[in-house]
Protein backbone atom coordinates (compact mmCIF):
# COMPACT_ATOMS: atom_id res chain seq x y z
CA UNK A 1 0.00 0.00 0.00
CA UNK A 2 1.50 3.29 -0.95
CA UNK A 3 1.13 5.21 2.10
CA UNK A 4 3.75 7.85 1.16
CA UNK A 5 1.67 8.93 -2.09
CA UNK A 6 -1.37 9.46 0.14
CA UNK A 7 -1.44 13.38 1.20
CA UNK A 8 -4.38 12.83 3.24
CA UNK A 9 -7.41 9.71 3.83
CA UNK A 10 -10.80 9.59 5.57
CA UNK A 11 -12.98 6.47 5.82
CA UNK A 12 -12.78 5.45 2.01
CA UNK A 13 -11.35 8.81 0.52
CA UNK A 14 -7.91 9.33 -0.21
CA UNK A 15 -6.25 12.79 -1.61
CA UNK A 16 -2.88 12.19 -4.00
CA UNK A 17 -0.87 14.86 -5.46
CA UNK A 18 -0.51 15.04 -9.27
CA UNK A 19 0.89 17.08 -11.98
CA UNK A 20 -1.47 16.10 -15.10
CA UNK A 21 -3.64 18.76 -16.74
CA UNK A 22 -7.37 18.79 -17.57
CA UNK A 23 -6.80 16.35 -20.65
CA UNK A 24 -4.87 13.75 -18.24
CA UNK A 25 -6.41 10.36 -17.28
CA UNK A 26 -7.19 10.64 -12.93
CA UNK A 27 -9.56 7.95 -13.04
CA UNK A 28 -5.95 5.51 -14.45
CA UNK A 29 -3.95 7.37 -11.81
CA UNK A 30 -6.01 6.54 -8.96
CA UNK A 31 -6.05 2.98 -9.93
CA UNK A 32 -1.86 2.95 -10.90
CA UNK A 33 -1.08 4.65 -7.66
CA UNK A 34 -3.17 3.00 -5.41
CA UNK A 35 -4.88 -0.24 -6.90
CA UNK A 36 -7.13 -1.89 -8.48
CA UNK A 37 -9.57 -1.14 -5.70
CA UNK A 38 -9.17 2.15 -5.82
CA UNK A 39 -11.06 4.84 -8.72
CA UNK A 40 -11.28 8.25 -8.57
CA UNK A 41 -14.04 9.48 -6.64
CA UNK A 42 -17.03 10.88 -7.81
CA UNK A 43 -18.95 14.17 -6.43
CA UNK A 44 -21.88 11.53 -6.17
CA UNK A 45 -19.95 9.39 -3.89
CA UNK A 46 -19.41 12.52 -1.71
CA UNK A 47 -23.21 13.58 -1.94
CA UNK A 48 -23.87 9.60 -0.79
CA UNK A 49 -21.24 10.11 2.26
CA UNK A 50 -23.44 12.83 3.11
CA UNK A 51 -26.68 11.66 2.78
CA UNK A 52 -25.97 9.00 4.58
CA UNK A 53 -25.11 10.89 8.09
CA UNK A 54 -21.31 11.66 7.20
CA UNK A 55 -19.59 14.72 8.95
CA UNK A 56 -18.97 17.56 6.55
CA UNK A 57 -16.88 18.78 9.18
CA UNK A 58 -14.69 15.32 9.99
CA UNK A 59 -14.66 14.90 6.02
CA UNK A 60 -12.99 17.99 5.37
CA UNK A 61 -10.67 18.43 8.15
CA UNK A 62 -9.24 14.83 7.65
CA UNK A 63 -8.98 15.58 3.77
CA UNK A 64 -7.14 18.47 4.48
CA UNK A 65 -9.72 20.40 2.24
CA UNK A 66 -8.30 24.20 2.32
CA UNK A 67 -10.87 27.36 1.75
CA UNK A 68 -10.65 28.29 -2.05
CA UNK A 69 -10.08 32.16 -1.51
CA UNK A 70 -9.16 34.00 1.59
CA UNK A 71 -11.92 36.96 0.59
CA UNK A 72 -14.58 35.34 -1.39
CA UNK A 73 -14.56 38.64 -3.62
CA UNK A 74 -11.30 37.38 -4.94
CA UNK A 75 -11.33 36.24 -8.77
CA UNK A 76 -9.29 33.95 -9.01
CA UNK A 77 -8.76 31.09 -6.42
CA UNK A 78 -5.91 30.10 -4.11
CA UNK A 79 -3.76 27.34 -6.21
CA UNK A 80 -4.41 23.97 -5.30
CA UNK A 81 -7.18 23.82 -3.23
CA UNK A 82 -9.47 22.33 -4.93
CA UNK A 83 -9.65 18.21 -5.21
CA UNK A 84 -10.40 16.83 -8.66
CA UNK A 85 -13.07 14.52 -9.08
CA UNK A 86 -15.75 13.05 -11.70
CA UNK A 87 -19.90 13.94 -12.12
CA UNK A 88 -22.06 11.18 -12.64
CA UNK A 89 -18.52 9.09 -14.03
CA UNK A 90 -17.64 11.73 -16.86
CA UNK A 91 -13.94 13.65 -15.81
CA UNK A 92 -15.05 16.92 -17.81
CA UNK A 93 -17.22 19.63 -18.59
CA UNK A 94 -17.34 21.04 -21.99
CA UNK A 95 -13.34 20.69 -21.57
CA UNK A 96 -13.01 22.01 -18.03
CA UNK A 97 -12.36 19.20 -14.93
CA UNK A 98 -14.48 18.45 -12.48
CA UNK A 99 -13.33 19.57 -8.49
CA UNK A 100 -14.53 19.87 -5.45
CA UNK A 101 -14.11 22.85 -3.10
CA UNK A 102 -14.87 24.41 0.29
CA UNK A 103 -16.12 27.45 0.43
CA UNK A 104 -17.59 27.54 4.15
CA UNK A 105 -21.74 28.67 2.49
CA UNK A 106 -19.70 31.65 0.42
CA UNK A 107 -18.99 30.71 -3.08
CA UNK A 108 -16.69 33.38 -4.81
CA UNK A 109 -17.50 35.66 -6.77
CA UNK A 110 -17.76 34.49 -10.66
CA UNK A 111 -17.40 30.82 -9.26
CA UNK A 112 -19.03 27.95 -11.71
CA UNK A 113 -21.04 25.44 -9.33
CA UNK A 114 -22.55 22.88 -11.01
CA UNK A 115 -23.84 21.32 -7.37
CA UNK A 116 -23.06 22.03 -4.10
CA UNK A 117 -23.69 20.46 -0.78
CA UNK A 118 -24.86 22.26 2.58
CA UNK A 119 -25.74 25.57 0.40
CA UNK A 120 -22.69 26.03 -0.47
CA UNK A 121 -20.13 24.26 2.32
CA UNK A 122 -18.86 22.24 -0.55
CA UNK A 123 -19.22 23.07 -4.61
CA UNK A 124 -18.80 20.94 -7.63
CA UNK A 125 -16.69 23.06 -10.00
CA UNK A 126 -15.08 22.73 -13.07
CA UNK A 127 -11.76 24.57 -14.63
CA UNK A 128 -8.33 24.19 -16.81
CA UNK A 129 -5.08 23.32 -15.08
CA UNK A 130 -2.24 21.51 -14.63
CA UNK A 131 -1.45 19.94 -11.46
CA UNK A 132 -2.98 19.83 -7.90
CA UNK A 133 -4.70 16.97 -5.76
CA UNK A 134 -7.01 14.27 -6.45
CA UNK A 135 -9.99 12.80 -4.78
CA UNK A 136 -9.72 8.88 -5.00
CA UNK A 137 -12.11 6.77 -3.31
CA UNK A 138 -12.17 2.56 -2.43
CA UNK A 139 -10.50 0.10 -0.72
CA UNK A 140 -6.81 0.00 -0.42
CA UNK A 141 -6.30 -3.56 0.33
CA UNK A 142 -8.73 -5.01 -2.15
CA UNK A 143 -8.34 -6.70 -5.19
CA UNK A 144 -12.01 -6.13 -7.11
CA UNK A 145 -12.54 -2.50 -8.20
CA UNK A 146 -14.99 -0.47 -6.73
CA UNK A 147 -18.50 -0.37 -8.01
CA UNK A 148 -19.58 3.32 -9.81
CA UNK A 149 -21.49 5.53 -7.88
CA UNK A 150 -24.94 6.14 -8.93
CA UNK A 151 -25.93 8.83 -11.22
CA UNK A 152 -27.86 11.88 -10.38
CA UNK A 153 -29.94 14.71 -12.33
CA UNK A 154 -30.26 17.32 -12.73
CA UNK A 155 -26.77 18.98 -12.37
CA UNK A 156 -27.92 22.49 -11.27
CA UNK A 157 -25.36 24.89 -12.86
CA UNK A 158 -24.64 28.52 -10.93
CA UNK A 159 -22.76 31.50 -11.47
CA UNK A 160 -19.85 32.27 -13.45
Amino acid sequence: MPKKQIAASYKNFYVLAHDLDETGDLKAACKETLGVGVRLADWNDILAYYREGGSLEDFIEALKIPLEYVNSNDADPIPNTAYRISMNGELRWRGRHYFVARHDHTKRTGFLSHNDIDNFRLTLGSWFGKGGFALCYGDLDSTIAPPEPDTTEPVQISGG
